[in-house]
């Protein structure tokens, strides 16, 4: 053998070892992440500050038909959010063509935390994206998505995440917008 195809050979089987271990924590609650490699990690973590409660956010967050009228990045989230369910969503990136994706549902904490993801082959590609909402002071809330990619696909993938790190930001912006708009007329 060669010692490129043994090269290959070594890095097929650490990676595949890497991921098998940090697919395993994908669905931990803390958001932790063990096992990165900076070349086949990568992490978006967008926020926002929102004149309204949790509670007020929650209402908007979950109201999945009414996010086509005001998201235009995941202008489609349908199924049931629940824990073990897949979801069916469409995500649209800015200078991107529309992409499909079958999150699994791995948590749901009313009035603060959302955490889908999903994988290919578990040692290709693993995810996962959290939607949270923090309480910050004066009656407001942090709304905050982190979205982390694993595994050797991520090293062809930056173009790709940095397009989709806009797109949060402008979901970020287009959330606050509607959650404000709803509070306000609901008084």
């Amino acid at each position: 053998m060669t010692i490129k195809f043994l090269s290959l050979i070594v890095f097929v089987f650490a990676a595949t070892a890497i991921m098998l271990t940090s697919c395993a924590v994908s669905k931990d609650t803390g958001m932790k992440e063990k096992n990165k490699t900076k070349k086949m990690y990568r992490e978006i973590n967008a926020w926002i500050d929102i004149d309204a409660t949790p509670e007020e956010a929650w209402e908007v967050l979950v109201d999945f038909k009414s996010w086509e009228s005001w998201n235009s990045f995941i202008p489609l989230v349908e199924g049931n959010l629940k824990v073990g369910e897949r979801m069916r969503i469409k995500v649209v990136s800015p200078d991107s063509k529309p992409m499909k994706f079958k999150p699994e549902v791995y948590e749901v904490i009313p009035y603060e935390k959302i955490l889908w993801g999903g994988s290919f082959l578990k040692i290709i590609y693993c995810g996962d994206h959290a939607f949270l909402l923090e309480p910050i002071q004066d009656g407001k809330t942090r709304f905050r998505q982190i979205e982390r990619f694993r595994g050797p696909i991520v090293l062809f993938m930056d173009n790709m995440i940095k397009k989709t790190e806009i797109g949060y930001h402008q979901m970020n912006l287009a959330f606050k917008e509607q959650v404000e708009k709803h509070k306000s007329e609901k008084k």
